[in-house]
C-alpha cells in the first residue's frame, strides 16, 4: 500500500490543509450560491437548459420581469455565472475535503469512486 508510511499512519497528497471553519464556510457560500441559483430562475422563470435552446432560437429575445428587461442571452451568461461559482465551491471543498476521504478509502481497498457519494451536495441539501 503506497498511501501507508512505515510505521503504519496514512500518508496524504493534499498540499492544501483545512479547519472545519473553512469546510463550513465552504458550505454556506455553497449554500448561498446555490439559492441565489435558485432565486434567479424562479425569477425569470427559465433553467440554464430552457435557456439554451431559447438562445438557439434568439439569443436577443427580450425577457421582461417586473421593471427589469434583459435578453436571453443575458439571462443565460448570468446564470452560467451563478452555476459555475456554485460549481469552483464543489471543487473546492472536494479538493480539501473529499480527497482525504478517498485516501482513506484507499487505505482499506475501496475505490474511492465506487460509493458514488457527493458529501458536499449532501450538506448543500440539508
Amino acid at each position: 500500500m503506497e498511501n501507508i508510511t512505515a510505521d503504519g499512519k496514512i500518508k496524504t497528497i493534499r498540499c492544501v490543509k483545512a479547519t472545519h471553519e473553512d469546510f463550513a464556510k465552504l458550505v454556506q457560500l455553497g449554500k448561498d450560491q446555490k439559492k441565489a441559483l435558485e432565486t434567479f430562475q424562479q425569477k425569470w422563470g427559465y433553467t440554464i437548459e430552457e435557456l439554451e435552446k431559447l438562445i438557439q432560437q434568439n439569443a436577443y429575445q427580450t425577457v421582461t420581469q417586473e421593471t427589469e428587461t434583459k435578453t436571453v442571452l443575458e439571462l443565460y451568461l448570468e446564470m452560467v455565472k451563478r452555476a459555475e461559482q456554485l460549481y469552483a465551491y464543489h471543487n473546492a471543498y472536494h479538493v480539501l475535503m473529499e480527497e482525504g476521504v478517498n485516501e482513506l478509502l484507499m487505505t482499506i481497498g475501496i475505490a474511492p469512486d465506487s460509493y458514488n457519494y457527493d458529501f458536499y451536495q449532501l450538506c448543500l441539501d440539508n
